[in-house]
Formats: C-alpha cells, sequence, structure tokens
C-alpha cells in the first residue's frame, strides 16, 4: 500500500532529531492560525457541570490521571 505525502512527511519527521523535531513543530505550529475560540467564565462552569453530570448518570467516566495520560501517549504513537 503506497504511503500519502502526510504518511511520508511524518515518516521523515519522526527520524530527526528531539530538536529538530522541536523546531519543526514550532514552525508547523506558527504557521497556523491563531485559536479563536475563548470561553467565559459561565461556559466554563456549564461545561465543568456537564461533565459532572456526565459522570454522576454513568454517561462517562472519571480517569485518574495517570490513565489519562497513558492514553493520550497511546495515542500520540498512532
Amino acid at each position: 500500500m503506497p504511503m500519502n505525502a502526510v504518511d511520508e512527511i511524518k515518516k521523515q519527521a519522526l527520524a530527526l532529531n528531539v530538536e529538530e523535531r522541536v523546531l519543526l513543530a514550532e514552525s508547523l505550529l506558527s504557521s497556523l492560525p491563531p485559536v479563536t475560540e475563548e470561553w467565559s467564565e459561565a461556559e466554563e462552569l456549564a461545561e465543568a457541570e456537564r461533565r459532572e453530570r456526565e459522570i454522576e448518570t454513568g454517561q462517562a467516566q472519571a480517569l485518574h490521571d495517570s490513565e489519562f495520560w497513558k492514553r493520550v501517549e497511546a495515542r500520540r504513537r498512532k
């Protein structure tokens, strides 16, 4: 199965040393448009309350921070 351009670039980028990857990441991030989504305090509170309700009703399950970071790292490796 042939690699697409993004897969090839990703493969090459991951072969760089840490310092080169940092420079590349900084360059890529700086090329993105600024994030304009800012939440008001009321929106943040509403989101926190929504998440709390999901946990209380069993719709969502709370994670210990170590499990959260384990999952983050697993997704990064994909």
